[in-house]
């Protein structure tokens, strides 16, 4: 539970809410971040895993580390 309260409070999630420990589906739209993902295939499934996450002011920090461009476009499209 820890994790996403990591994760909601990164991709700036009402503090009040999360104070309570409560999550309201209505806030969820609109929450900002950046995620990096990868993909693993086990006995023939593709799986997409979450390797981690951070607020979106520090996408320019985040960017700038040698990442392939599969991996970049990945980390992208998952901030749009």
């Amino acid at each position: 539970m820890w994790k996403l309260g990591w994760f909601l409070r990164d991709f700036r999630y009402d503090p009040e809410l999360l104070a309570h420990e409560q999550v309201d589906e209505k806030a969820l739209p609109g929450l900002r971040g950046v995620v990096k993902i990868s993909h693993t295939a086990i006995n023939g499934i593709s799986l997409i895993n979450l390797d981690g996450f951070a607020p979106a002011s520090q996408w320019e920090e985040l960017s700038t580390a040698p990442v392939s461009s599969a991996s970049r476009s990945k980390t992208e499209e998952a901030t749009r």
